[in-house]
């Protein structure tokens, strides 16, 4: 006997789960429109959040300990270059240091270019002596190798100091604010949502005015009265987001032989990532969160209008 109210309350929810469903798939053609909207407004912000993961995945790459190059000045001799190589490895958190020599990275130069004729043209050799500098670990983790780079920049003999993990941290601030942005445009783009079931759940109810009031008449509660809105809401959001996730998955297929070709030619193996399984399941129970929410918006509202005192 105890169990009697819960199998009712479930066979009701059923019920409505159900019929709700029914009456969706009745007239898929008149809620194209709808679905479309829905899924244009979740794949956006779904996209940008897949552009910042596989920004990410490039960025955590790249993001090995770099190595410090000291230009030196034209004027600096080789000598001089030796005594400097032998002074800055006394400095803490250096793990060594290579000098390349003018005639080495002309050298160099020829071998990844096509411009060895070009050079033979040359008087003289205009590449400066440079010093190689790889750093210890715990040097790049502690932040203190910006320090030492400004440090290298003040000695006399160095003209340009070149330093990878300048620019990462750069992409990594401008990262940060992406994801702001994205953040902020997802809280858009699912307001709008909201606001697109719950004003087609508003004229769904306006539709079925005259049921809702019989059945209100022989005692139907506000809650068993909202049921059926609720679960319509929850399918809209629901199959729109199916279909955000259609078009973000197509989209990153036919953008990954771009991005890859691309890749490759910065001799790179990045392969472009899509939606996971996970991502692909939570974008989907996000609409229809967002679906039931806009809709309890939209009858609640229905329901406080036409209420009348007792």
């Amino acid at each position: 006997m105890s169990s009697s109210p819960l199998r009712a309350w479930g066979r009701s929810h059923a019920y409505s789960l159900l019929s709700s469903l029914g009456r969706f798939l009745r007239a898929p053609l008149s809620h194209l429109l709808t679905l479309g909207v829905l899924a244009l407004a979740l794949a956006l912000p779904a996209m940008g959040v897949l552009s910042l993961k596989n920004l990410r995945s490039v960025s955590s790459a790249l993001a090995q300990p770099g190595d410090i190059s000291l230009f030196l000045r034209p004027e600096v001799s080789l000598e001089a270059a030796e005594r400097l190589q032998t002074e800055l490895k006394q400095a803490t958190g250096i793990a060594k240091i290579l000098l390349k020599s003018p005639e080495q990275g002309l050298a160099e130069f020829r071998d990844l270019t096509r411009f060895s004729d070009a050079l033979e043209l040359l008087d003289e050799n205009p590449l400066p002596a440079v010093l190689v500098i790889s750093l210890e670990k715990e040097m790049i983790r502690s932040g203190a190798a910006l320090q030492l780079v400004e440090q290298l920049r003040a000695v006399p003999e160095v003209e340009i100091v070149q330093f990878d993990q300048e620019w990462l941290a750069r992409l990594k601030a401008m990262m940060a604010l992406a994801e702001r942005l994205v953040l902020a445009f997802g809280g858009l783009l699912a307001l709008t949502v909201l606001l697109v079931i719950g004003n087609t759940i508003r004229l769904e109810i306006a539709a079925r005015a005259d049921e809702i009031q019989i059945v209100r008449l022989v005692g139907a509660s506000n809650a068993f009265v909202r049921r059926p809105f609720l679960y319509s809401g929850f399918w809209f959001g629901m199959f729109g987001a199916l279909l955000a996730v259609l078009l973000v998955t197509l989209s990153a297929r036919w953008l990954s032989p771009a991005v890859s070709e691309f890749a490759l030619s910065y001799s790179s193996a990045f392969k472009l990532q899509g939606l996971s399984w996970a991502e692909s399941l939570l974008l989907i129970g996000f609409g229809a969160g967002l679906g039931w929410l806009g809709a309890l918006i939209a009858s609640a509202q229905h329901l406080a209008r036409s209420e009348t005192p007792q």
